[in-house]
């Protein structure tokens, strides 16, 4: 069932699309899985090396502008030259983006033999000329509930490898969550080559698609949940994503650096850090984190533990050695007994991560309704940051 949605700025929404609405195919007689040849539809999709038509398109830019950057790009050769090695730096920053399709392929297949109860359906979110490959996870008893989790991973995984993991599924039951995972341009099946611009438009178009009311998926709650590089990108889209009003958001950062050229430089040496800031990619979640708005969960493994993310470069540091300020006083800081690429075994993040959770989600629901009831500027202000 193919649906298409069209936005042609972030602030000014334009769509065209046919009906039933996505937020139909999740649940009801409608629903994507309850068609008679579901696992025929759901195993071609999976199979696929390219992603399947566009579910919904969000534009930051006009088509025009695209092509006068890239026509630009072509006859300045300077600009050609940054664009090639800044390219060549998101490859060595992102080595999922050299994964076999045919391996991811294989990976994709686990959605033939699903946990019991467990729905998947893949689908594409178009921005700025960029092709996202994404897929929806989600258990049928929950897929109406209106409660998201957004999922962006670290450099080494595209989002085939969290399909086949069982972790991820018992941390979605543990807050009762659907999910959409997604993999930056360039790597797998989503267009294009890395580009930090284009990573960040991804996630905010995601988002835009889970926040969309009208011809998106209408969440309630937002979960977003980043590790690693995953929380930088997430902390790099926030910077200039206007979050509704109506919804309730949580955001968590997994094992994260606070600024990535430093990062770069404690892991390896001082020219390569100085190399990440010089072509673009230096990820700052840091300066994010400090000025979001929505409640964040920063988790970190105990000191010694990463040695990819180590101690003195992490978020949880920047964040936490400073005294409680406005910066920190919307966030809590978690200690995990775990490495940087060690999953949350035996149900960890139900006990540890999912009742911060639930309280948060529940502060942000109280918050939804002052804001409803306010009546002045002031009390506007104190229902938005308190």
């Amino acid at each position: 069932m193919l649906l298409t949605g069209t936005t042609h700025t972030p602030s000014q929404a334009q769509h065209t699309l046919p009906q039933p609405t996505f937020q139909k195919l999740l649940q009801g007689e409608n629903a994507f899985y309850k068609e008679h040849n579901y696992r025929k539809i759901t195993k071609d999709e999976a199979n696929k090396t390219s992603p399947p038509p566009t579910t919904y398109t969000w534009n930051t830019e006009s088509k025009l502008l695209r092509v006068v950057k890239r026509i630009l790009s072509l006859i300045i050769f300077p600009i050609a030259i940054y664009q090639f090695l800044h390219a060549l730096a998101g490859k060595i920053l992102l080595p999922a983006s050299i994964a076999p399709l045919k391996r991811l392929n294989y990976y994709r297949g686990i959605v033939l033999y699903p946990e019991p109860g467990y729905k998947y359906k893949r689908i594409a979110i178009e921005v700025d000329g960029y092709k996202i490959d994404a897929m929806i996870i989600g258990n049928e008893a929950h897929l109406g509930n209106g409660r998201w989790l957004l999922s962006s991973d670290g450099n080494a995984a595209p989002y085939e490898l969290r399909l086949a993991n069982p972790d991820f599924l018992s941390m979605l039951n543990s807050i009762h969550a659907n999910s959409i995972l997604f993999n930056y341009p360039g790597v797998g099946a989503s267009s294009g080559f890395p580009n930090r611009s284009a990573t960040s438009k991804a996630y905010r178009a995601i988002l835009s698609f889970l926040e969309d009311k009208e011809k998106g998926i209408g969440a309630k709650e937002i979960i977003g949940y980043g590790i690693s590089i995953g929380g930088g990108v997430q902390g790099d889209a926030l910077k200039t994503h206007v979050l509704k009003e109506d919804i309730s958001y949580v955001f968590v950062k997994d094992r994260t650096f606070a600024d990535l050229s430093k990062t770069a430089a404690n892991l390896t040496c001082k020219p390569l850090g100085w190399l990440v800031k010089l072509l673009g990619w230096n990820l700052n979640p840091l300066e994010s984190s400090k000025n979001l708005q929505a409640p964040e969960i920063i988790l970190q493994s105990e000191e010694g533990k990463d040695q990819v993310i180590r101690e003195e470069v992490s978020l949880y540091k920047a964040l936490s050695k400073d005294p409680p300020s406005s910066n920190t006083k919307n966030k809590e800081f978690i200690r995990l007994k775990l490495g940087h690429n060690d999953g949350f075994r035996d149900n960890m993040f139900g006990n540890m991560v999912a009742p911060s959770i639930e309280r948060l989600l529940r502060k942000g629901d109280v918050k939804a309704k002052n804001q409803g009831e306010a009546t002045s500027p002031e009390l506007l202000t104190t229902g938005a940051t308190g």
